[in-house]
């Protein structure tokens, strides 16, 4: 009887805590999850957008399978990063720095779908290197190396 007891209480107490982390995970996670998909959706569009201005071949189905690719492995980073933060007690935000870098990730991406048509360029190294330097007051030659004009327009 004693023994029914322990192996009953020990999986019903892992229970009640396993949810209320699951619950608290998917509280925090919603929002990002929501934030991730927008900004995909949005590479989407621009890079569509850019295919057909360059005029190269447009796939319906390249474009949604790598889009959806984008999507499995954002959506699984945001599940880990909040999933981490919640584990950790959420004292430093690891959910939030993440899930704005996969946004600055897709950010760049769609800056440079938009400037590509017009014979531009994004170079994003540079911009990381400038915005890391903005707490040391940067020169304006570090900024004009951000975007620059492509040697050859593509008509």
């Amino acid at each position: 009887m004693r023994e029914n007891l322990v192996t009953q209480s020990i999986p019903g107490g892992f229970s009640v805590i396993a949810s209320g982390f699951i619950a608290e995970s998917l509280e925090h996670m919603i929002p990002w999850l929501i934030a991730s998909f927008s900004v995909v959706v949005c590479d989407l569009a621009f890079g569509i957008r850019k295919s057909l201005l360059m005029g190269e071949k447009v796939r319906f189905s390249g474009a949604i399978r790598r889009t959806m690719g984008k999507m499995v492995t954002y959506f699984a980073f945001v599940c880990m990063v909040v999933m981490v933060n919640i584990a950790a007690g959420s004292k430093w935000n690891i959910d939030v720095y993440s899930c704005l870098l996969v946004c600055f990730i897709e950010f760049c991406s769609i800056i440079s779908n938009i400037l590509s048509p017009k014979g531009y360029s994004f170079n994003m190294l540079k911009a990381l290197g400038v915005f890391s330097k903005k707490v040391l007051d940067v020169d304006k030659e570090d900024i004009s190396e951000i975007i620059t004009k492509d040697k050859e327009e593509k008509k």
